[in-house]
């Protein structure tokens, strides 16, 4: 027999197992659930694996259809479809149903024609997930363990709020170091084995592919967030006003959200010139060791790129953040959301007379309305010419300049003689940077016209050598209005500005 303790003990077990039951129901409705427990998952996972190879993410519908007609026959059924003639559905179906079932994003590239498609983030986690079984590698290694140690150590000195534990920690390692020095000088060189070596590579490898995958969730999360703002500007009740007076002061909302503060962060410390630089050094190192020479060959690419590969989808991310801000920006400056907000209403309001009208009008009842169909004259379409978006028609005569270097001393000479604005350039640097985290002078133009012209670049430029990040070997396009009305371009070194331009 049961004591009254135990009863309530025992509930709490039982609602507690329920409750996880409850979740896991929530979780099976989700794609990389739906995904691994899919008939043809194996499959499916093997072509998308094909189709979207390391560093190719998004790839415009008419590639990806051919790319899967290629290995379609896996899918097919073995029963043969009498109406079809053939085995199965065909390489864009299976595309389509991909997207509803939520293992592709659709995305609509400005630069491109197509609408392209990427895997999402669930198929990102299912692929990882088997990769992990294939491999067969127990997470609970000694160097795993030494990571999660080192980390909590640095975190405990960084925190440490008592200067007199703060100094005795900062002189034990000073003595833990002068020990190692003085051994090193005594011929003493202690390493690792190299089984141990290669495992701690193996997995720093794999967090960094983990950070890889993060990116398309680091998209979606902001396109939520974006979603959710943009409810509450909608939403009669709540924080709508305090909103409003935030977006049209300038405030970058995305930006201050959870994972926009996280992104920023990480973007900035991957844009870092001394760095990545610094980092890139050790990697070089790395891959000279003897112990290297047991990493396979995608291992060791993977090891050579480790940075390379997270720059191009961190950029990507960004962009959306960037976009995303623009969009909802011009949304609230334009009134369309007290559009939106009528409509809404409306909508609302019909939707409430409506489901008061339910019980007392039957659903097979005849509506007392005639509808008169409108009469259209029919006619060929091959009658019309239809305009090619991809023709952008007679080619202007552009004049091309030869390119020239510019020194940092020719800048300023051009500066103080054609007195550029230079605290007004100041300004603007440091309103686009506080909205996307950092800007390049191209970003600057972009949103801030060069109200002098080419003298405006010329003091961009002036003010990036002094203020502004260089990244070695990449160009950009600017693009400017003169006084006069025509439209200029120029191709420069890219800067990049990370923190704000001092006022002077």
């Amino acid at each position: 027999m049961s004591t009254p303790e135990q009863t309530p003990a025992r509930d709490r077990r039982a609602d507690a197992v329920a409750a996880r039951k409850e979740e896991y129901e929530q979780l099976r409705r989700l794609s990389t659930w739906r995904l691994l427990s899919a008939t043809k998952a194996p499959a499916v996972l093997s072509i998308l694996q094909s189709v979207f190879p390391a560093g190719n993410r998004r790839l415009p519908r008419s590639e990806l259809v051919a790319r899967v007609e290629t290995h379609v026959g896996l899918l097919h059924d073995e029963e043969q479809d009498p109406e079809r003639g053939r085995t199965g559905r065909s390489a864009a179906e299976y595309v389509d149903a991909w997207v509803r079932e939520g293992y592709l994003t659709r995305r609509d590239d400005p630069q491109r024609v197509e609408t392209t498609f990427e895997p999402s983030p669930a198929t990102i986690d299912a692929v990882q997930f088997i990769a992990s079984l294939q491999e067969h590698r127990p997470t609970t290694t000694q160097s795993r363990l030494q990571l999660v140690i080192q980390q909590f150590d640095r975190l405990a000195q960084e925190t440490e709020t008592d200067r007199d534990a703060r100094l005795a920690d900062l002189q034990r390692r000073r003595a833990q170091i002068e020990h190692e020095i003085a051994e090193l000088a005594q011929g003493e060189l202690m390493l690792p084995s190299p089984e141990s070596s290669v495992d701690r590579l193996r997995d720093i490898l794999q967090i960094a592919a983990e950070l890889s995958g993060d990116f398309l969730q680091y998209r979606e999360d902001l396109r939520g967030v974006d979603l959710h703002l943009r409810e509450q500007i909608l939403s009669p009740e709540g924080s709508r006003g305090e909103i409003l007076e935030q977006l049209l002061a300038g405030d970058d909302l995305l930006g201050q959200s959870t994972v926009g503060r996280t992104f920023t962060a990480f973007f900035r410390m991957l844009n870092d010139p001394a760095q990545t630089r610094q980092a890139q050094e050790v990697v070089d190192r790395l891959l000279e060791r003897d112990f290297a020479s047991a990493l396979t060959r995608d291992e060791r690419e993977r090891l050579a790129n480790v940075f390379s590969d997270l720059y191009e989808p961190a950029q990507e991310v960004l962009d959306v953040k960037t976009e995303l801000y623009r969009s909802l920006a011009r949304f609230v400056r334009s009134q369309d959301f007290r559009q939106h907000r009528v409509l809404l209403d409306l909508l609302q309001e019909a939707q409430g007379i409506a489901l008061a009208q339910k019980d007392e009008v039957p659903p097979r009842d005849p509506f007392p309305l005639e509808m008169h169909v409108a009469r259209a004259r029919i006619a060929s379409v091959a009658q019309h010419q239809l305009k090619d978006p991809t023709d952008p028609g007679a080619p202007v005569e552009a004049e091309v300049h030869d390119a020239t270097t510019l020194s940092v001393e020719v800048l300023a000479d051009l500066v103080r003689s054609n007195d550029i604005d230079l605290v007004g350039l100041s300004s603007a640097v440091n309103t686009v940077r506080g909205r996307a985290g950092q800007a390049s002078i191209a970003d600057v133009l972009r949103e801030q016209p060069a109200t002098q012209g080419l003298a405006s670049v010329i003091g961009l430029m002036f003010l990036a050598t002094q203020h502004a990040q260089g990244r070695e070997g990449s160009t950009e396009i600017v693009t400017w209005r003169e006084l006069d009305g025509n439209d200029y371009a120029a191709r420069i070194p890219a800067f990049y500005f990370l923190d704000d331009v001092p006022a002077d």
